[in-house]
């Protein structure tokens, strides 16, 4: 399995204290998408040629130092299509809540090389991996049982564009701090470029 990102552009994430998660719009025409949110889309799109149905997700609270906006531990977000798929973002704990694997749906979800995503937050409290590594995610995208060498840590107020199966990580945070984090799940048909 190869994880891949790479960092595309800056953004200034705006001030939200909730959470709006899987809001399906069109990648073209932003159709779908309320209107306070486009600056931020756009921004997050720039460099990235994707075209279709795509899924976003933006989260902001305060957090008292030592917790976890997102989800800890190692995994993969994984392909979304929300008639036949649950997902694991947000609410999910890693290995839990997921489709068993070796199914159909695990094996769009999770197995699949094409898809992506592309996230950012406001505060650096997020690992995220490339490599080649043995092994493929498991229930919920855990990727937990993957020998994984050293990550990376990303940097506040920086977009990154990842492959379907980009491992990454949700960290504690250092300090108290209203943390926000903003994540566009690309189509499942997506090849990653």
């Amino acid at each position: 399995m190869q994880s891949t990102f790479k960092a595309t552009n800056t953004i200034e994430l705006p001030f939200v204290n909730s959470e709006i998660s899987m809001l399906p719009f069109d990648l073209v025409t932003l159709s779908g998408l309320p209107s306070e949110f486009h600056k931020t889309v756009l921004t997050m799109l720039d460099g990235v040629k994707a075209v279709g149905v795509a899924f976003f997700t933006i989260h902001g609270k305060t957090l008292k130092t030592g917790k976890t906006l997102r989800r800890p531990a190692p995994h993969t977000d994984g392909n979304y299509e929300p008639v036949t798929m649950g997902f694991g973002g947000g609410g999910w704990k890693v290995g839990e809540n997921g489709s068993p694997v070796n199914t159909d749906e695990h094996n769009r979800q999770y197995v699949s090389e094409t898809g992506g995503i592309i996230l950012a937050t406001n505060y650096a409290s997020c690992l995220g991996w490339k490599g080649e590594y043995s092994g493929l995610p498991s229930v919920g995208g855990d990727c937990r049982h993957i020998e994984l060498d050293e990550p990376h840590l990303l940097k506040a107020d920086t977009v990154y564009y990842g492959n379907n199966h980009f491992i990454h990580e949700s960290l504690p945070v250092g300090k108290d701090i209203h943390r926000v984090f903003a994540r566009i799940t690309l189509p499942e048909t997506h090849k990653y470029n």
